[in-house]
Formats: C-alpha cells, structure tokens, sequence
C-alpha cells in the first residue's frame, strides 16, 4: 500500500509540475541605456524609445516581419493600435537619468499577455534611426525571444530577469535563453 501511495503522489507531482512548468513565464524586462556610448558617436543622448510586444501564434509571422521603420513612423497603424489596446509596454529614455528602467514581471501587462497566450516577446528600439529593414532579428532594432519558462535558465529558482543594452548600433539582449529542445528520436 505504501508503494502505491508513493507511485499516486509521485505522478501527481509530475502532472502538476506539467502544467505549472510550462508556458509563459514572466519576467523582469531590464533595459540599460549605454548613454556613454551615444555621447560618445554622437556628443549627445536622442530620445530612445522601446516597445515591448508580447505575441501569440497567430500574431508571431506578422511582428517578425513588420518594417521597423514602417513601425517607428508617426502614425503606423500597427504601432498607435497595440499602444491604444494596452498591448505595448513603453519605455523611454532621454538626455538625463535614469539610464536604467525594468519592466516588473508583477507589472499588469503580463496579465493581458498571458490571456492572449503569447509564446514571444518583441522588443523594438527605435535607434538607430537609419537602420536597414530586415526582418526578425536581423534588424539590430529588433530583439524575438521566447516566453516559455522551460527555455530559460534557472527560471524554476527565481531567476526571472532578462537584460537588455540600447546603445547606438542597436538593441541587444544580454541574458540569451536557451536553444530548443530538440525533438526524440526514435527507434
């Protein structure tokens, strides 16, 4: 009897580890600005904008894609929309201090993300203004990563954070999950 109660209480621990191991993890969204770099190249700080999207299955192809200079441009549809429906969380930065802001996992964002069932977070700076388009991350404006708790390291013990660095080349992510799992083979 005991044997038994042991093999019930272990496959509850592994079906509720199943579902709470997976899925969208939340995290703390840390951007530093390298305003010593942008003095630097350009003897004064522009105004650095960086929008965070997190995206489901259906919306991944067409953020992926999306022309980051089409994106930055005044009155692009596909920005004022996801800014106005709560989608976007916007960080800005400028001349003066701080040169250090973090999205909290906390942060109420995450909710609506979550109940979209978003698996990707788009982060999109708007420097280096002149940058060619490219799509994904080939374009240094854009960083994709995944949302998936099981893709970054030390998640399950509190590690949650996820740095970025804005610099004048470009936005760049510091914290790099890691790669797939990679499919069973069989025999």
């Amino acid at each position: 009897m005991t044997t038994r109660r042991g093999a019930i209480l272990g496959l509850l621990a592994m079906s509720i580890c199943g579902v709470g191991c997976m899925g969208m993890g939340r995290f703390d969204l840390d951007v530093t600005l390298d305003h010593q770099a942008f003095q630097a190249e350009l003897s004064t700080i522009p105004s650095v904008e960086i929008n965070f999207i997190a995206v489901n299955r259906n919306e991944y192809a067409v953020w992926y894609n999306y022309s980051v200079n089409k994106y930055w441009m005044p009155d692009d549809p596909q920005r004022v929309t996801s800014v106005r429906q709560g989608e976007t969380a916007v960080m800005t930065f400028g001349e003066s201090p701080p040169f250090n802001q973090v999205l909290s996992r906390t942060n109420q964002i995450w909710n609506r993300w979550r109940k979209k069932k978003a698996i990707y977070l788009i982060a999109l700076c708007n420097y280096p203004r002149t940058a060619e388009d490219r799509p994904g991350e080939a374009d240094v404006r854009r960083v994709v990563l995944p949302l998936d708790k099981q893709r970054w390291s030390g998640y399950f013990w509190g590690r949650r954070r996820i740095r970025f660095h804005c610099s004048p080349r470009g936005m760049a992510c510091l914290t790099p999950p890691l790669p797939p799992p990679q499919p069973k083979a069989s025999r």
